[in-house]
């Protein structure tokens, strides 16, 4: 009988615990499934709601909705929510589009001002459903109704699995195909891609008055570690989190920029009211023009988890997002 040498016994050793380690890791994900109806897919993560998203024509945009909490199973984020009711959950959309038949194309607000500017779903659809993860798309038109201008087709797809019962991972890739020369024609205020969170998880607001200082037990801090509007406000890095206390426990929503998109890395929009948001278009200086044929493409990781940032490892999550 031959006799393993000691370098191919290690050898051995070494893989059969790679092995154990990787069962393990696949013990801990969780089953995620999907459901189509007429104007929604829901998405379970172990036989619970985690999200659905909305896509039915009284929408000014598509949107997703509830965004349940790990451990609370409540939604860390709110729809038609005072003040600023148009931020609905999470969602992309714009504002100031230009173009020859058409001074202010608004996809954005007031939610129900539909003759502005409405982004239609076309094919909305679950094109993955295995189990370990669920793969949404949908081929969306960007419409002006009211003149029947067409801006923008975009396609989008979204990966949601959940690698733990601590964590939830949603992988954006939004690619605009260009229909007409337009340009972005100033500063787009909260309008491209978004987060809205629940008043609870909010970090509340004295200075704007009675209306805003009930909100919020939370904190926004950034991949630099600076917090809340103050600190995170126009600063330009990586990603940023929103988390709090709601429900008795604590739960919050990571957004991460991918490297490849189009004026990375975006300046933050954050309010302390409950708003986050990576915007490229909000801090612009001068019209930004985008010629008919142009593609751009924009990637964005979100990270929904318990306990805080540093628990659920959201640099960890950045760093393997960019990776990919």
């Amino acid at each position: 009988m031959k006799h393993l040498s000691l370098s191919v016994f290690i050898f051995l050793i070494t893989a059969l615990a790679f092995a154990l380690s990787g069962a393990g890791q696949n013990q801990n994900s969780q089953k995620v499934n999907a459901v189509a109806g007429e104007d929604y897919i829901r998405v379970y993560v172990d036989g619970q709601e985690f999200t659905r998203y909305l896509f039915g024509r009284e929408h000014k945009y598509p949107f997703f909705y509830p965004v349940n909490g790990p451990k609370s199973g409540q939604s860390v984020t709110t729809w038609d929510q005072e003040p600023y009711p148009h931020h609905s959950s999470l969602y992309i959309s714009l504002d100031w589009i230009s173009s020859k038949s058409v001074e202010r194309g608004n996809y954005w607000q007031p939610r129900h001002e539909l003759e502005t500017g409405q982004v239609f779903s076309r094919n909305a659809r679950i094109v993955e459903d295995t189990g370990e993860k669920v793969i949404l798309e949908d081929l969306t038109e960007w419409i002006v109704p009211e003149t029947g201008t067409h801006h923008f087709t975009e396609n989008r797809k979204v990966v949601i699995w959940a690698p733990s019962p601590e964590v939830r991972v949603m992988d954006f890739e939004f690619t605009f195909d260009v229909k007409k020369d337009l340009a972005i024609s100033r500063p787009t205020g909260h309008s491209f891609f978004s987060a809205r969170m629940n008043p609870e998880i909010a970090v509340g607001d004295t200075v704007r008055g009675a209306d805003w200082a009930h909100l919020g037990t939370g904190r926004i801090i950034d991949s630099d570690g600076n917090l809340n509007e103050a600190g995170t406000r126009e600063k330009a890095t990586p990603w940023a989190a929103y988390y709090g206390k709601h429900h008795g426990v604590t739960e919050g929503l990571a957004i991460l920029q991918h490297p490849s998109n189009t004026l990375y890395p975006a300046q933050w929009v954050t309010r302390d009211y409950g708003f986050i948001s990576p915007s490229p278009f909000t801090f612009i200086e001068a019209p930004l023009e985008m010629f008919e044929g142009d593609v751009h493409t924009f990637r964005y990781r979100v990270v929904v988890f318990s306990d805080s940032p540093e628990e659920a490892d959201v640099t960890g999550w950045y760093n393997d997002f960019v990776s990919r």
